[in-house]
């Protein structure tokens, strides 16, 4: 399933490069995202609790983070949970944009649903990404103010 997302911060692009060079700073940024650990050099280790409709999924996994000099950053990982047989991969691409009074932060997800997961339907998967997407940009903006 994918999706794209544009949201628009109140921070120099250098502020949120830098930022975003924070990956569990920006991990705490992120709604469910919990015990985010650096295993070696851009490749951490993580769960994320989330809540899809009557179902709760803790998913346990593994995340390695690439950046391109024109400050591109991708994200690879992978989350199960074992206990109600679930899981998930995904591919992430954010491109940060200068624009009048902030920066924008351009996201493409591509997610693929296993086991339990993978049952839900996408329009109940949609609105709890598009949810979740808003309060990320709450939690990024004041994260930004804060520093």
């Amino acid at each position: 399933m994918k999706f794209e997302q544009t949201i628009t911060v109140e921070a120099s692009i250098d502020a949120v490069r830098a930022f975003f060079e924070d990956v569990p700073a920006v991990a705490e940024c992120v709604p469910g995202v919990e015990g985010v650990t650096p295993v070696e050099p851009d490749v951490y280790d993580g769960r994320f609790r989330i809540k899809l409709g009557p179902l709760g999924f803790t998913l346990a996994g593994r995340a390695h983070i690439e950046r391109d000099a024109d400050g591109t950053w991708r994200l690879k990982g992978e989350g199960r949970d074992s206990r109600v047989g679930a899981g998930v991969s995904a591919a992430l691409e954010a491109r940060l944009a200068e624009v009048p009074g902030g920066t924008e932060v351009q996201a493409v997800a591509d997610l693929q649903f296993s086991g339990r997961l993978g049952e839900l339907g996408q329009p109940l998967i949609r609105r709890k990404a598009d949810a979740m997407l808003a309060e990320f940009a709450e939690h990024l903006q004041d994260a930004l103010r804060s520093r």
